[in-house]
């Protein structure tokens, strides 16, 4: 009878140390302190930018950066990288407030993670400084780096006449405005107008479907080389990159 208690606690005994076995290699494939995603924003305001991180995610999650707006557009994308983070750099906009929502995207499907807030930028230069600069080149434009951020509701090319047609703009001291387009055809009209009040600019031409009202136009950027405008077409904002025709 002593025989058979002594085998019945060895038996218990290891019964027990293989369910503690059992037990701590479930907890171990599922650890308890798993991180959970983060958005953090910091602004740079020398140059004017604003760099957003994002952590606690696995590797390879596709996330995107989009306009968080009806009809907003995707501004930048990318996959986390090894150790669980990626980040976006964002040009703050002179005189534009951009809402922004981070996303993870998944097939089919799109969640949000968190919607930011980047400042406007200030317009630095005085009024008669961009009326300079402006007018002393011809500007050619850069469709590459020329973006959609809000698309038009209507059915209206305008986003190819951003980021497709190489054009030129030229703005005269008299306030006559040249357009001209160059790819994917040629067409030019000499007969348009700008104006500028407060620094915003507006300007009235005509492209190959028709006229064409681009509106509360803001200089994000200008040098003796490059300009950035952004601009109001129909219901759709756009950023239109130039650089200086020597």
């Amino acid at each position: 009878m002593k025989k058979i208690t002594c085998n019945f606690f060895v038996v218990l005994y290891l019964l027990i140390g293989a369910i503690s076995i059992v037990s701590c290699s479930k907890n171990e494939d599922f650890p308890v302190d798993k991180k959970e995603p983060a958005v953090q924003m910091t602004l740079n305001e020398q140059t004017k930018t604003a760099t957003i991180k994002v952590s606690g995610l696995a590797a390879k999650t596709h996330l995107q950066l989009v306009y968080a707006t009806a009809r907003g557009q995707v501004l930048g994308e990318a996959l986390v990288n090894a150790d669980g983070t990626q980040q976006f750099e964002v040009d703050q906009l002179v005189g534009f407030e951009q809402n922004l929502k981070v996303v993870v995207k998944e097939n089919e499907t799109k969640t949000t993670l968190k919607e930011l807030k980047v400042p406007a930028a200030t317009q630095t230069l005085t009024q008669q400084q961009l009326v300079n600069m402006l007018t002393k080149h011809a500007w050619n434009s850069v469709v590459r780096t020329s973006r959609v951020l809000v698309a038009n509701s209507d059915n209206k090319p305008y986003a190819m006449f951003v980021t497709v047609a190489q054009k030129t703009f030229k703005f005269e001291p008299n306030n006559k405005f040249i357009f001209t387009v160059t790819s994917p055809l040629n067409y030019t009209y000499e007969n348009g107008s700008w104006t500028i009040n407060n620094s915003v600019l507006n300007i009235s031409t005509r492209i190959p479907i028709g006229p064409l009202e681009m509106k509360n136009l803001r200089v994000t950027k200008i040098t003796d080389s490059e300009l950035s405008l952004l601009v109001e077409i129909s219901d759709g904002l756009f950023l239109i990159s130039f650089e200086a025709q020597k």
